[in-house]
């Protein structure tokens, strides 16, 4: 049956063990039943910054293998240009069991090497020059993808019921540029408020139905290949409004004439 019970304390009153375990097990079973069936990825922040050859992790919640993992100070580690590809990742490591509790670590590394989804989770990737500075803001959708010079963010998992999808910011970007360049198709109207609705998180079967109605294609649901989908249907847009100015243009012409 449906119950809840939280203890009180009073004056002159003998606290028992039970009042103790449910005031530990209620906020944990709390975010394990809200967390069920998640993939694991970012819950909320985690934000990459740059600045004097330095990298900042801003505080956030990860999930991982059904446990949340708290930062919750901002980690900054060395960051100087090496014109490579590196990866900044999480490395999950054993959990420690101890007298009087249970704790899961993690390190923050600067690697060369690809992430190990088994025991790593990627926070983003990026190739940073000689002289050059590494942006963390973006002029547009597309931006997203630079390759240099540029925090890349698009397969960093967020988690989402049933796996993981793209960074919320990614998808309010891609409603405000539909938005802007003028929609006509009922599913990309659609999608876009769910986007904006949702405040960019949004569910892997709406995802999936969107692009296979708008691509008449399958995607296998990896965060590249769902931004390389959104990103064709952006452009596609573009040309489809371009167009229809031009032949607006067109016939303002001929009725002047």
């Amino acid at each position: 049956m449906f119950q809840y019970r939280y203890p009180q304390f009073q004056k002159k009153r003998i606290l028992r063990a039970e009042m103790l375990e449910d005031l530990r097990d209620y906020p944990k079973d709390f975010l394990q039943l809200s967390f069920e069936g998640f993939g694991n990825g970012i819950v909320t922040g985690c934000e990459v910054t740059w600045e004097n050859d330095c990298l900042t992790v801003q505080k956030g919640i990860l999930y991982y293998n059904g446990h949340l993992y708290f930062l919750k100070e901002p980690y900054q580690l060395e960051c100087r240009p090496k014109d490579r590809v590196r990866y900044l990742k999480v490395q999950f490591l054993t959990e420690v069991v101890e007298v009087g509790q249970v704790s899961g670590t993690t390190r923050i590394v600067l690697e060369e090497t690809e992430v190990d989804r088994a025991c790593e989770m990627e926070l983003c990737r990026f190739r940073l020059q000689q002289g050059a500075r590494l942006r963390d803001r973006y002029e547009g959708f597309e931006d997203y993808s630079t390759r240099y010079d540029t925090i890349d963010r698009i397969d960093t998992p967020y988690a989402v019921f049933r796996g993981t999808t793209l960074a919320p910011s990614i998808f309010m970007q891609f409603a405000r540029e539909m938005f802007q360049k003028g929609m006509t198709d009922m599913y990309d109207v659609s999608f876009a408020f769910q986007i904006l609705a949702n405040e960019g998180k949004i569910g892997l079967e709406c995802i999936k139905e969107y692009l296979l109605a708008r691509t008449k294609k399958q995607c296998s649901m990896e965060n590249r290949e769902v931004y390389e989908s959104l990103l064709h249907i952006l452009k596609q847009q573009r040309k489809e409004t371009a167009s229809i100015q031009r032949e607006s243009a067109s016939q303002k012409n001929i009725l002047l004439l």
